[in-house]
C-alpha cells in the first residue's frame, strides 16, 4: 500500500469560481498516485510500522483548464500501519491511518493563492495473503473530508485548498510476484466512489487508479525499478445533478531505487506524466521511508 500515499491521500486541490472543462472537481483526486511501488502487494508480519512519504508535484499545464496554470505541491504523509495476529478468510488482518500535511501554491487565470494545512484523513483496513513468491492484498479505505477547505467566491475565485470537501470510499487490490531470482513485479489497483461537494454541488465521477512497478534486486540491499501510475475516470462528473460529460486520465512512468536494511527501507522515484486528459500535467518526485518498531 497511495493515497499517499500516497496516498494514502495526496491531492493538489484548488477551486475556481468559473468552471473550466476538467474532470473530477478541479482536476484533482484523493488517490496517492505513485506512492506505492516495490512489493506493493506484500504485507509485513504482525507489528507496528511507520511509513513516511514526501512528495513534490509540479504541473505547468492544464488541458482545457484555466490559462496561466501553475501548481506546486509539497506534502509529507505519515502513515501508521498495525498488522495484527488475527486471520480472516486465510488472510492476515491489518489497519492503517494516514494524515497528509500539504504546502500548496497555485496560480491560474492571472490570480494566485497558497496554503499550508492538513489534508483529508485516510482510514483503512486490509487483508494480506502469501503463497511462495506470490503476495496479495485486499483493502477498503475511506477518505474523510477533514482537510482545510474554503469555498470559492467572486472576491476570491482561486483558492488553494488542501481538502476536497467530499468523502471517498475506495476498494483496493494489490499483487506482488517476487521469486528468489530478485525479480519484483508489483501492482496496486483501486476504484473510487465519491460523494458530492455540498458547497459547490459538484460530484466527481468514479475512477480507476493504480500504481505499478517492475524491479530487480541488484544486491542484498539495493533494488532498481521502472515505476509509474495510471488514472482513468469511469463515469462523468455531475453539477447540480446534471452530467457535464467530462472524464480525466493520466499515465506516468519513471525510474525508482530502493535501499533496504533489517528494519527499515527507503525508496525514491521520479515520474513524468503523459497521455493527460482534462487534468493538470506535470511530474512528481517521491520518497518513501518504512520503519518497523
Amino acid at each position: 500500500m497511495k493515497k499517499t500515499a500516497q496516498h494514502l491521500a495526496l491531492a493538489a486541490l484548488f477551486s475556481l469560481a468559473a468552471a473550466p472543462a476538467f474532470a473530477t472537481e478541479n482536476g484533482a483526486d484523493s488517490f496517492a498516485l505513485g506512492a506505492e511501488g516495490m512489493m506493493a502487494g506484500a504485507l509485513p508480519p504482525p507489528g507496528l510500522y511507520l511509513l513516511s512519504y514526501y512528495q513534490n508535484y509540479h504541473a505547468g499545464s492544464f488541458e482545457r483548464g484555466p490559462e496561466g496554470f501553475h501548481l506546486d505541491v509539497n506534502a509529507v504523509i505519515p502513515r501508521l500501519v498495525w498488522m495484527t495476529e488475527q486471520n480472516y478468510l486465510g488472510g492476515q488482518l491489518g489497519f492503517y491511518a494516514a494524515q497528509p500535511l500539504v504546502d500548496l501554491r497555485l496560480a491560474a487565470a492571472g490570480m494566485s493563492d497558497s496554503n499550508a494545512a492538513l489534508g483529508d484523513l485516510v482510514l483503512g483496513s486490509m487483508l494480506g495473503w502469501h503463497s511462495g513468491s506470490h503476495h496479495w492484498i485486499g483493502a477498503i479505505e475511506g477518505v474523510l473530508a477533514t482537510g482545510q477547505y474554503d469555498a470559492p467566491s467572486a472576491a476570491r475565485p482561486v483558492v488553494a485548498n488542501t481538502g476536497k470537501n467530499y468523502n471517498t470510499i475506495r476498494p483496493i487490490i494489490a499483487y506482488s510476484y517476487a521469486p528468489a531470482n530478485g525479480l519484483d513485479i508489483s501492482a496496486k489497483l483501486s476504484y473510487s466512489f465519491n460523494d458530492e461537494n455540498d458547497d459547490t454541488h459538484y460530484k466527481s465521477g468514479e475512477y480507476f487508479a493504480g500504481d505499478y512497478s517492475v524491479g530487480y534486486k541488484l544486491s542484498e540491499h539495493v533494488k532498481l525499478a521502472v515505476q509509474g501510475y495510471a488514472f482513468k475516470q469511469a463515469t462523468s462528473d455531475r453539477v447540480n445533478g446534471a452530467d457535464i460529460g467530462q472524464k480525466g486520465q493520466v499515465l506516468a512512468v519513471g525510474p525508482a531505487i530502493q535501499y533496504q536494511d533489517a528494519n527499515w527501507s527507503i525508496e525514491a522515484k521520479y515520474l513524468k506524466e503523459s497521455r493527460v486528459e482534462n487534468r493538470p500535467e506535470g511530474h512528481t518526485g517521491l520518497l518513501k521511508l518504512v520503519w518497523a518498531f
